[in-house]
């Protein structure tokens, strides 16, 4: 990777202020989230650590390569391109943090470091040499392998990561709708994430491919991209980042303990359905549009296992969808009664119990296959 890089960057100058940019941004921004914000303070520890790593390399490939000794560049090289052993795990252990409550906190298991070690003892055997040395093997090719190697296991490294991080995120999906009545709406900076880390791959196969099978110089596609989609993903995390909400994060429930829970007794399922039912009329307890499956759990003098069992066997429905049913219910009442002459239908739906616009109409076109508008429109015609 860094070989291809030395070839390209040498007549390419506008790429030097974007680096230097990300830079900039990349240390602002692993400053900055310490000192300002308090909120997903685990998470944001190793987003710090992510981009001060990012902002090294991106210093490192605007300074060694256009001011540094030949030899010498290679060598530093070698250690800064660490980064890309790097960048994958400590991306899954933002996100995992981020999203899942785990106690105690998520971190790297020794299998994730391996590579990480290995190419450091590469990095560092550069040094075993001399200038001279180094130089020779250099001309003669004989560390064009190394080099190879060493960015093929890169590359791959990185695409696992990449599928991880989309099957947890999959997995935070699903444990949305099982433990809140509402979204987050941090699926989209999730999304926004893996589709930036998932550019920067892409880009980088193709430059491999492009460098090591048809050594083209082609203007678009180049190692040059990659530092420039580098840049641009320390943007798109900062724009975020300083105004992330404080997040709701699920429990990670392992497969094992899903495999084993056992059926409620029919004592226990008729006591529960009793409880859930005057929750439900009496206290209207769907009105609270920040509730979640722990909160009702406690409700119950229960767990949440317990209530979970029940709506998905017993009631056929995910919490978000059994909760957001009665508020349509109330919704719909409302508009019965002709509320929405003096209250537009927003209000009304936040009165219901929603959080958001685009949750409440999810949850009307999904109960009632229909827009509230529309809806309104057929009941005055009728």
């Amino acid at each position: 990777m860094y070989i291809s890089y030395y070839i390209f960057m040498q007549s390419f100058e506008f790429i030097d202020l974007i680096l230097f940019l990300g830079a900039s941004q990349g240390i602002f921004l692993a400053v900055t989230l310490q000192l300002v914000t308090k909120k997903n303070k685990a998470a944001n520890k190793i987003l710090s650590l992510l981009l001060l790593l990012v902002t090294i390399t991106l210093l490192g490939r605007m300074l060694y390569f256009k001011y540094a000794t030949y030899a010498f560049t290679y060598r530093i090289a070698a250690l800064v391109d660490v980064i890309i052993f790097v960048f994958g795990p400590l991306s899954y252990m933002y996100i995992r943090r981020l999203i899942f409550n785990e106690k105690p906190g998520f971190r790297l298991s020794l299998p994730h470091f391996i590579p990480i070690l290995g190419y450091l003892v590469f990095g560092f055997s550069s040094y075993t040499y001399t200038i001279s040395e180094w130089k020779e093997l250099l001309a003669q090719g004989a560390l064009n392998l190394p080099f190879f190697i060493t960015e093929t296991a890169g590359i791959i490294s990185n695409i696992v990561y990449v599928f991880l991080i989309a099957n947890m995120i999959k997995k935070y999906k699903k444990e949305q709708q099982e433990n809140l009545s509402y979204f987050q709406g941090l699926l989209s900076y999730l999304h926004t994430y893996i589709i930036a880390v998932s550019l920067f791959v892409i880009a980088w196969i193709f430059s491999y491919i492009n460098f090591n099978l048809y050594y083209l110089n082609l203007n678009y596609i180049s190692y040059n991209l990659i530092w420039v989609l580098i840049s641009a993903f320390v943007f798109v995390i900062g724009f975020y980042s300083l105004k992330q909400p404080d997040i709701f994060r699920m429990p990670l429930i392992k497969e094992q303990e899903t495999n084993v829970k056992e059926r409620l007794s029919q004592e226990t399922i008729l006591q529960l359905k009793d409880s859930l039912e005057k929750l439900i009329v009496d206290e209207k307890i769907y009105l609270n549009h920040k509730l979640t499956l722990a909160d009702l759990a406690k409700k119950l003098d229960t767990t949440t296992n317990n209530v979970s069992w029940l709506l998905n066997n017993i009631h056929k429905s995910t919490f978000y969808d059994f909760i957001n049913k009665y508020r349509v219910k109330e919704f719909v009442r409302k508009i019965h009664k002709g509320e929405h002459h003096q209250h537009t239908l927003l209000a009304l739906s936040m009165d219901a119990g929603f959080n958001s616009k685009s949750t409440f109409n999810k949850a009307f076109k999904a109960e009632l296959n229909d827009t509230p508008s529309n809806y309104i429109k057929k009941l005055t015609t009728t």
